[in-house]
């Protein structure tokens, strides 16, 4: 079973959004949960630092799951259903979320920050500001835009924004023992996801419509795979099974996204399930 964000991009008016989706791959179906009462009271919040309904990031905890929307996280039942909710203060849109027992960190992606809580310290991490960047220090100029926890490291991806730079994505970690940032390398365009799995990076080059796998500690890759057209598809979530790599892939040409099964073994799509009425995928997690 995987928590999947999802919306239909450029059909939004009068369209209520999906709080969250369920995705069972033993049967291929997808259940979608909405929440209106949720949803209306960010239409009805005028106040300044309110941002509108769009859940994006999440991150699965026991029998919760924690859902960011920009500058709230919501805090859900392994239903879908809504508990309470937490103020991220002058976050935009928010990519990507970490919640464990130990470690809370958070994406805010319209200002290229990190926020991390760990061992009750507070850190922001301007991404803007690593000596490894360059190019520009605007807002969102970096769009650091993916998170995961692995052996006391916090790895992260910066995005670039490559479709207009040209800028290849870049990839980091947080060591969160010596409390030292580490440059990994750079690679692909507009990347998005950068999971782990013992010496090797797994990520989504957005914008070549590639899948790759990277030796983080050699910088060396140890395979790089065309899955779809970039132009058609948008290469977004990415888990790893024993079996398959679990891949989101939104679509521009037709109203339903995918998700694709990619055998570990080939490295081609073994098989692909659709999410019908919603074009677009924004995270997903397996629940453990």
């Amino acid at each position: 079973m995987f928590a999947i964000t999802i919306s239909q991009r450029g059909v939004t008016k009068n369209r209520p959004w999906p709080i969250i989706a369920f995705f069972d791959e033993k049967t291929g179906e997808t259940k979608v949960i909405f929440n209106k009462e949720l949803e209306d009271r960010f239409k009805n919040d005028k106040s300044k630092y309110q941002k509108k309904f769009r859940p994006f990031g999440c991150y699965l905890k026991r029998d919760k799951i924690f859902l960011a929307t920009h500058n709230w996280l919501l805090h859900l039942d392994n239903q879908g259903k809504f508990i309470n909710s937490e103020n991220l203060r002058y976050f935009d849109n928010t990519h990507q979320i970490i919640e464990t027992d130990k470690v809370r960190c958070y994406t805010n992606t319209g200002h290229d920050l990190i926020k991390l809580i760990y061992k009750n310290k507070t850190k922001i991490i301007d991404c803007k500001k690593l000596n490894e960047t360059y190019d520009s220090n605007k807002d969102d100029s970096h769009h650091v835009n993916s998170l995961c926890l692995k052996d006391n490291k916090i790895f992260f991806c910066l995005h670039n924004n490559s479709k207009n730079t040209k800028k290849p994505s870049q990839f980091f970690y947080i060591d969160l023992i010596t409390d030292n940032i580490e440059y990994i390398c750079e690679y692909g365009l507009s990347c998005h996801n950068c999971e782990i799995e013992g010496d090797f990076l797994y990520t989504l080059s957005t914008d070549t419509g590639c899948f790759a796998c990277i030796n983080w500690k050699t910088k060396e890759i140890k395979f790089e795979v065309n899955l779809v057209k970039w132009k058609h598809y948008f290469l977004r979530g990415l888990q790893l099974t024993d079996k398959n790599f679990i891949i989101g892939a939104s679509s521009s040409v037709t109203p339903r996204a995918e998700i694709l099964f990619v055998d570990r073994d080939t490295r081609k799509i073994d098989k692909k399930y659709y999410i019908d009425n919603f074009n677009t995928i924004l995270d997903i997690k397996k629940f453990v």
